[in-house]
């Protein structure tokens, strides 16, 4: 009986420690303070695919939330003027997320295609990969590192997204 018991806290433990790594957050996916020295004075709508449905165990990437983080950032930046149509399209198909499985020190590689168009022609197109590491030190939890790296690697591509929109304007 009371090894009975130890195996179900053991799992009741596993189950609420698994559950607090939760779902990414379109928030979480935006890097903070990033500025573009370039002025479009244009609006931005984006369209993405590849994302993958919101799942607690997994630390997945919605296309909603990614749509929602690249239009808040490119915006943030100062290289557009608001969210919506009637200026820029940005086109963004999320190719890999390769995460580890297990580890102390977690690093998610993320690589996303995107094309800018302006009237429906292609005026940009480009193929940004990054990555990042969350270290032991960011979370006990391996399934919350899991979640903070994915977070992490789409700061660093919508970082990198805005250097290179940044360059060409």
């Amino acid at each position: 009986m009371n090894r009975s018991f130890h195996i179900f806290a053991l799992a009741a433990a596993s189950c609420l420690f698994v559950s607090c790594a939760g779902n990414t957050d379109s928030a979480s996916l935006v890097p903070p303070g990033i500025q573009a020295s370039s002025r479009t004075g244009q609006a931005i709508s984006a369209q993405v695919s590849g994302g993958s449905p919101d799942n607690p165990l997994l630390a997945n990437i919605s296309d909603e939330k990614f749509k929602q983080a690249l239009e808040t950032s490119l915006v943030n930046s100062g290289l557009f003027r608001s969210k919506g149509s009637g200026g820029y399209e940005l086109g963004a198909f999320i190719t890999s997320i390769r995460q580890p499985i297990v580890g102390l020190s977690m690093t998610v590689h993320m690589e996303v295609s995107y094309n800018l168009r302006k009237g429906g022609a292609v005026v940009w197109s480009k193929n940004i990969k990054s990555s990042y590491t969350a270290p032991m030190g960011d979370a006990f939890v391996g399934a919350v590192r899991l979640r903070k790296a994915t977070e992490g690697a789409s700061r660093e591509n919508i970082t990198l997204l805005i250097r290179a929109l940044d360059e060409k304007f």
